[in-house]
């Protein structure tokens, strides 16, 4: 039991006490300063109520933070990142603060909580599987596992990832790729939106992979490869780096229409070329789908596996 800590919402003097914690707890996720301002304090439905800190003669020991639901941006309510200080855990230090973000969360009018899943701005789309202790404790609070992902990383330095003889074959029949610009921002939403949005409602593609894939614009250069129609200009795929997390890649979508014509290829290897001219030796692919598609093309490889979650409030 954990009598003597304080359970309270998060407070702008509070992030480098927050940051170190992560830092300590979350051994797979590299959480520094620049992460933690860009993951939490940046998201677009970032609250201080429901980012909770457990605190202990002014020390703090535990943290969570929250999102509320955005049904505009597709994302669901939840938890996006949780850790308690080693010397404080078996002492009830996350059940006090998941029991405090649940409260608060149906406050919202949440009926249903996701980890971690949550927010816009997320960490991960899944807990990885290697905090064996984070797993059983949201199992033992009732949450059911609903889903599984994958991250995947490629050898930029032995990887070849050259497409000038794939794109000269896509140009002849009326593709072309480029870097997007700030000038794309109304196109490169509409049409990530359009083409890329699953017909289910709460799907995490359409508004949502939009709402990332302008993010991308806002790095320079800008972080978002494009391929269209040479003839019309019209959108036929993009591919983004450091948007869903800071030296990753993806998002990334191509239109149906163009599938099957080597546009993601193109693409793909593009964006991992961006990674390599930012200085990483190994590119990180976010929460693959198509993992035979990334074997093949760029040899990558699975390097982390991540469950996801849900709770009826």
């Amino acid at each position: 039991m954990a009598p003597d800590v304080l359970v309270r919402g998060y407070e702008e003097g509070d992030r480098g006490s927050v940051v170190r914690l992560l830092a300590r707890c979350l051994a797979y996720d590299r959480v520094d300063e620049a992460v933690f301002a860009d993951r939490i304090l940046r998201d677009p439905d970032f609250d201080p109520e429901l980012n909770l800190l457990a605190m202990a003669d002014e020390e703090v020991v535990g943290f969570v933070a929250g999102a509320p639901a955005n049904a505009h941006l597709q994302c669901p309510a939840g938890v996006k990142l949780f850790a308690v200080a080693s010397e404080w855990r078996q002492r009830r230090v996350a059940t006090r603060l998941l029991d405090e973000l649940e409260v608060r969360l149906r406050a919202t009018g949440a009926g249903h909580a996701v980890a971690m899943a949550a927010g816009n701005n997320r960490l991960t789309q899944g807990l990885d599987v290697r905090y064996t202790a984070a797993l059983c404790f949201l199992a033992a609070r009732g949450y059911e596992r609903t889903g599984v992902t994958q991250d995947m990383m490629v050898d930029l330095e032995r990887t070849d990832l050259g497409t000038a003889t794939a794109e000269a074959a896509a140009a002849a029949a009326g593709i072309r790729f480029r870097r997007a610009t700030a000038a794309d921002r109304d196109w490169l939403h509409e049409g990530v939106a359009r083409e890329l949005a699953y017909p289910a409602p709460g799907a995490h593609l359409g508004r949502r992979w939009a709402y990332l894939a302008t993010l991308g614009l806002g790095h320079p250069p800008a972080a978002v490869q494009v391929a269209e129609e040479a003839a019309s200009d019209a959108f036929l795929g993009f591919g983004a780096t450091h948007v869903a997390r800071w030296g990753v890649l993806g998002p990334m979508g191509v239109a149906e229409r163009a599938r099957g014509r080597g546009v993601g290829a193109v693409l793909l290897k593009r964006c991992l070329r961006d990674l390599r001219a930012d200085g990483f030796e190994q590119g990180e692919i976010y929460s693959v789908g198509p993992i035979a598609f990334c074997a093949k093309t760029v040899q990558a490889v699975v390097s982390r596996v991540l469950y996801q979650f849900a709770k009826r409030l």
